[in-house]
């Protein structure tokens, strides 16, 4: 093995590359132990050989001029030894790409399969180049090109799962955590304001019900009367439901809560009218088995060509309706933070066991059919409707 001055990028230059073949070269002196130069027909390549652990292992360095001399090469070997000497080098680990530390964190996660399915979605859509680059190679700049020109909310979400795969890759690699630094761009205060004057009759109720699924009009009803966030809602399951007992169980809620809340007696109605009892609550023909987007409910303003669509009744608006509705029935402020679902802020709050009841659900499923012009019996009646 011919021997010349790896540490002199000049000398390394000066090495012309064989017709065929490869030629390996070590440094002229007593530094750079173990590591060689292997020059191919196109590529000069760092190489390691050392025995770790009782085995002789061969590992990549890096290609010239990247690795523009012996001693930069040489503090690569350093990370690389202390990386197979732990365990935590990418074959040890198998975890090479951003993908492999995702589906790591994902083996050991308890997410619900629909929320993981959302995340691999995400990827596919947005990240797929990205989470197939070896951890190693990401950059911050990388990370923040990936989610540059999104939405705020798309974003938001993809900053949460990029730190996900980064926050798993750091403690299995023990590399450092690129994504620490990321944040999404700001977005505009969402609006807290329904699209119509709550001050006159309230649309809602005349705008689900005009709905020709009976499990589309359930879905929007469920939010409605409960004021639980569309995923929630959307995802629900019959085994959460109690018919019986008049609860829904949410599992999993945005603040990673778990509670059973009461129901009204005008959603009971509504959820016995489904024609099923097993699965999905508000089942589809999507990937997800569920019910995937409600779209908002609209209404028609104008006459012939100056007819236009106006946004009316919004997903989220459920939830802006259901905690007025509370605060007009003079509910108690820690009832509505309950029956929201909301993380307790103070110590009664962590120490009660549970004081919202029927009683407080039905007031406020009273208070939107009075707001909305309603009538149980009509309501109910509308409620039952099968599908047009």
């Amino acid at each position: 093995m011919p021997a010349i001055k790896l540490t002199s990028r000049p000398e390394i230059a000066k090495i012309k590359h064989p017709e065929t073949g490869t030629e390996f070269y070590s440094h002229d002196g007593d530094a750079l132990r173990g590591i060689r130069l292997a020059v191919g027909a196109r590529t000069k390549s760092w190489i390691l050989t050392k025995r770790i652990n009782g085995k002789v292992r061969s590992v990549k360095l890096g290609e010239w001029p990247e690795v523009a001399n012996g001693g930069a090469a040489e503090e690569i070997a350093k990370k690389k030894i202390a990386e197979l000497v732990t365990g935590t080098d990418a074959a040890s680990t198998k975890v090479v790409t951003l993908m492999d530390a995702f589906d790591s964190h994902v083996a050991r996660s308890h997410a619900k399969e629909a929320t993981i399915d959302t995340y691999r979605l995400q990827i596919k859509n947005h990240l797929s180049d990205l989470f197939a680059q070896p951890i190693e190679q990401i950059t911050l700049p990388m990370l923040e090109n990936a989610i540059k020109g999104k939405t705020p909310s798309t974003a938001k979400h993809l900053v949460q799962i990029i730190k996900m795969a980064f926050r798993r890759a750091s403690i299995i690699r023990r590399c450092f955590d690129v994504s620490a630094d990321l944040k999404p761009p700001q977005k505009h205060r969402v609006s807290s304001s329904v699209l119509f004057d709550a001050a006159d009759a309230w649309p809602a109720l005349d705008l689900i019900l005009a709905s020709r699924s009976m499990i589309t009009r359930t879905a929007w009803l469920t939010m409605l009367f409960t004021g639980f966030r569309s995923l929630n809602v959307r995802a629900l399951d019959w085994e959460q439901v109690d018919l019986q007992r008049k609860t829904i169980t949410l599992d999993e809620m945005k603040n990673g809560l778990s509670r059973t809340f009461p129901v009204a007696d005008v959603l009971i109605e509504a959820l016995k009218a489904l024609p099923h009892r097993q699965g999905y609550v508000f089942p589809a023909d999507s990937k997800t088995g569920h019910i995937d987007q409600l779209m908002a409910r609209t209404v028609t303003v104008g006459e012939r060509d100056d007819a236009h669509k106006v946004k009316v009744l919004r997903q989220h608006d459920c939830r802006r309706l259901f905690t007025t509705a509370a605060r007009r029935a003079r509910l108690p402020e820690y009832i509505i933070d309950e029956l929201r679902g909301d993380t307790p802020k103070k110590v009664q709050d962590i120490y009660d066991q549970g004081s919202a009841n029927h009683a407080d659900v039905n007031k406020i499923a009273a208070r939107i059919l009075k707001e909305c012009g309603a009538s149980p019996a009509s309501v109910l009646e509308r409620i039952k409707r099968p599908d047009l």
